[in-house]
């Protein structure tokens, strides 16, 4: 009679461990290069403080869909036109929102690292702003993105906290690095660019303490 009871409950470890229909929200902030040419002479740097979060759903091992808002603004000094002279300040605000399809390369349960790689499109409303001569704003045409990263499974370092967390549907926590490019045009001119982000992760999955519950009845 030991012998079922203690395959029954590895069974259901096992099931539990691979229930992958979870909400994924994530924050992440970072450092974001535009490719705006000249965007170094206004603004008197490469790039700057890139925000931004990310909700999704996790359908399969391998498998998520997610969308992302992100926030940048910076400000430099502008140039008068006809005399190249230095002008007023200038103010640049992108506001980009991602749709996409990551792919995660989890092979095994747990896995301390997980590196995954995704694609989706993109679309950004931006504004300038240039003192005396107005301001422009508006959205881009639709374009795409692309991302890579590497996930450290936050769970493997604490597991006993991440027992006490997965009792309360948080099931699992990760930290990551990633690197993400994305092209969105507006009349011609790309307002996409680089990003390298740090972000958390949190996986919750509100069905996870009846199965708990209903496990321990048996």
């Amino acid at each position: 009679m030991i012998g079922p009871a203690m395959a029954d409950s590895h069974g259901a470890e096992g099931r539990e461990a691979r229930d992958f229909s979870r909400w994924l929200p994530e924050l992440r902030g970072g450092w974001f290069e535009p490719d705006l040419e000249f965007y170094e002479d206004f603004y008197d740097d490469k790039g700057d403080l890139y925000f931004s979060g990310i909700f999704g759903r996790r359908f399969k091992p391998w498998l998520e869909l997610a969308g992302e808002l992100g926030y940048f603004h910076d400000t430099g000094v502008g140039v008068q036109p006809g005399n190249n002279t230095q002008g007023g300040q200038v103010k640049y605000k992108l506001m980009p929102a991602h749709i996409f399809v990551n792919f995660r390369g989890e092979f095994s349960e747990p896995q301390i690292l997980v590196p995954y790689g995704g694609v989706g499109l993109t679309s950004a409303y931006y504004k300038q702003e240039i003192a005396s001569q107005g301001s422009k704003s508006g959205r881009t045409d639709l374009g795409y993105n692309a991302r890579f990263g590497v996930e450290l499974n936050l769970n493997r370092l604490d597991a006993r906290s991440a027992k006490r967390a997965r009792e309360q549907f948080l099931t699992r926590s990760y930290l990551y690095l990633e690197a993400q490019y994305f092209s969105t045009e507006v009349d011609g001119v790309d307002l996409g660019g680089i990003a390298y982000m740090l972000g958390l992760r949190l996986e919750f999955d509100f069905g996870v303490g009846e199965r708990i519950e209903n496990r321990n009845v048996k």
